[in-house]
C-alpha cells in the first residue's frame, strides 16, 4: 500500500483543515495540493475526473481515491500506526464518534456555515449587503445549534467523548473557529465551549496553530 497521501486542500475549508490537522497529528506522511476554490480549481476537468462532486478535501492514496472528509479521516486512522484515541476500537467510544460525525452536517456546521455566509461571503462574492435580519436569523439558529452542543456533546467530559479527545474534536472545532469570521465574539458567553475550544488547541498544537494560520489572519482582517 502506498505511503503517501496526497490532500486536495483549500485553507478556507473547514473539512479541509480538519483532514490536514489529522494528517499532522498522526505523523502520516503527507503532501498537499493546493486548491483555490475562489478561482475554481475545483471545477476542473483535471479534478472533476478525481471527484465529479468538485468538493474538497479528497485525498489520493497510490491508486486509491476518497472523497467526504468524515470517511477520510477514519480511513487515516485505519491505515496509519496513531494513537487509538483519535477513532478508538472500543465499539461505544467509536459509536460516540460517529454519532457526532452523524449530527455535525445539520448541527454545528450548518449552523456555522450560515453564519460565514450571512456574515460575510455573500456580500463579498455578490457586492450586494445581507439584509439585517437575515444576519439576526442566522445567529440566533447558530446559538440555538451551539446550545445543543454544549448541552448533550461536551456533558461527558473535557472532549466529546469523555476524557480524550477524537476525529469529532476536530471537525467540530474547525467550524466554530470559522464562525468567528462572523465577528461577534460568542465564545466570551461560552464559558463551557471556549474551554473546550483551547483543550483542543492545546492538544493540538502546534499543528492547530499552523494549520488554522490562514483562517485567523482573515479573521484578523475582517475584524479591523
Amino acid at each position: 500500500m502506498a505511503t503517501e497521501f496526497e490532500c486536495y486542500y483549500d485553507p478556507l475549508s473547514q473539512p479541509c483543515r480538519t483532514v490536514l490537522l489529522l494528517l499532522k497529528l498522526t505523523n502520516a506522511p503527507h503532501k498537499i495540493k493546493w486548491m483555490d476554490m475562489s478561482k475554481d480549481e475545483h471545477m476542473t476537468s483535471e479534478f472533476m475526473a478525481l471527484n465529479p462532486f468538485h468538493q474538497l478535501p479528497i485525498i489520493v492514496h497510490g491508486d486509491f481515491v476518497l472523497t467526504e472528509s468524515t470517511a477520510i479521516a477514519k480511513y487515516i486512522t485505519s491505515t496509519v500506526q496513531c494513537d487509538d484515541h483519535w477513532y478508538p476500537a472500543d465499539i461505544q467510544k467509536r459509536a460516540r464518534v460517529d454519532e457526532y460525525l452523524a449530527h455535525h452536517p445539520t448541527g454545528i456546521r450548518r449552523g456555522c456555515r450560515w453564519v460565514a455566509k450571512k456574515f460575510v461571503f455573500i456580500e463579498s462574492m455578490t457586492g450586494k449587503p445581507v439584509p439585517q435580519e437575515e444576519k439576526e436569523a442566522a445567529y440566533a439558529e447558530f446559538q440555538e445549534v451551539l446550545d445543543g452542543f454544549e448541552n448533550y456533546f461536551l456533558k461527558r467530559g473535557p472532549f466529546i467523548i469523555g476524557n480524550k479527545i477524537s476525529i469529532a474534536d476536530l471537525f467540530a472545532v474547525s467550524e466554530v473557529i470559522q464562525a468567528q469570521i462572523g465577528g461577534r465574539d460568542f465564545l466570551s458567553d461560552r464559558p463551557k465551549l471556549e474551554e473546550w475550544v483551547q483543550r483542543v488547541k492545546k492538544e493540538t498544537n502546534p499543528h492547530f496553530d499552523d494549520v488554522f494560520k490562514t483562517t485567523s489572519d482573515f479573521i484578523a482582517t475582517i475584524a479591523k
